[in-house]
């Protein structure tokens, strides 16, 4: 707040009181007062302006001094209005009568669109679980009437499972807090189960597997990292185009931390696109020539390693493969009970 500004706003003010002035002064001219007289109610009138001008100025300074100190101490801006304090006057009553109102309409749309959003996802979550039931119903069909045609339908019943399956992971990805457990899993059960649940993809694809330095325990919750491995290996047999893919999953443990590197042969990543494929949406070059890519699944594997507070990294060489890094911290705050 400057004071120069200050007085410019107030130069209508100003212009009255000269007003003023002027005709006290033609008053006193006219009853032949001397100069004396004149020019001391000039400088009484002109004084007094300033003098009032300048306490209100400063008074005003340090009020909205306080108020942009408690603003720029705040984390959550709109609690601004508990952090004034008593109003003084009449016109720092209204102000924080009127941030209070503002304080509640925004609050009030908060919830509306929270409840909105909530309602959303249950009805994702519900809608969910409902379709699994005709996609089993469908696959032990299938199973009870083995053929050709039945192996392919089969398959397209997995992908539509696993697509379920990222929608509902996506819908819950924001409160993972509310449903994991972490706890000590063995990092070659994860492997080995989510290895088994793509067999048919990966004997279609006819890919050679590589296990190596999995005897070992990371603390995780075995639902959300199943669901990551998933994805990535369905990535892996995605963006294949080679006669025989190879795929190798290999643990290294470090003193801090244990990674799980998980390498493919593909068509890898272009340098270009790799520093976005964590990016919601983004499918890169080799995505939009695959029709069925959605730009979700490392997007989401970044979100949910985020919040178990694992680590992810990809390294890539177009034409020769793809390394996706899992980081699992170690140390005596990881070990939950």
């Amino acid at each position: 707040m400057r004071y120069g500004i200050y007085l410019r706003e107030r130069l209508g003010q100003l212009l009255f009181l000269s007003g003023v002035l002027a005709t006290i002064e033609i008053f006193l001219l006219t009853v032949r007062a001397s100069l004396a007289i004149g020019v001391y109610t000039a400088l009484c009138f002109y004084g007094s302006f300033f003098l009032l001008i300048g306490l209100e100025y400063r008074r005003k300074k340090v009020y909205l001094g306080t108020i942009r100190a408690s603003l720029d101490a705040l984390d959550k801006k709109y609690l601004l209005p508990e952090m004034m304090g008593y109003a003084e006057n009449q016109e720092q009553r209204i102000l924080k009568e009127i941030l209070q109102e503002l304080e509640k309409s925004m609050a009030d749309h908060v919830n509306y669109y929270k409840n909105t959003e909530q309602e959303y996802k249950e009805y994702i979550e519900l809608w969910i679980h409902e379709v699994k039931t005709p996609i089993a119903t469908g696959k032990l069909m299938l199973d009870n009437h083995p053929s050709h045609l039945g192996l392919q339908l089969q398959e397209e019943l997995e992908k539509i499972e696993d697509y379920t399956e990222q929608a509902l992971f996506y819908a819950r990805s924001s409160h993972v807090e509310k449903d994991y457990l972490i706890r000590a899993v063995s990092l070659k059960t994860l492997v080995t189960q989510a290895v088994t649940h793509n067999k048919r993809s990966l004997i279609a694809k006819k890919v050679s597997l590589t296990m190596e330095g999995l005897e070992t325990t990371v603390y995780t919750d075995e639902k959300w990292l199943a669901f990551i491995l998933n994805q990535l290996i369905s990535n892996s047999i995605k963006y294949s185009d080679k006669e025989k893919l190879k795929l190798s999953f290999t643990g290294v443990a470090g003193r801090e931390q244990i990674c799980l590197k998980i390498r493919d042969n593909g068509r890898g990543v272009k340098s270009a696109d790799l520093d976005r494929v964590f990016e919601k949406g983004f499918t890169g070059s080799l995505g939009r020539q695959a029709s069925q890519a959605t730009g979700l699944g490392l997007y989401l594997c970044k979100k949910l390693c985020g919040r178990l507070g694992h680590g992810i990294q990809i390294a890539s060489t177009e034409g020769e493969g793809c390394e996706v890094t899992l980081i699992f911290p170690r140390g005596s705050y990881a070990e939950v009970k």
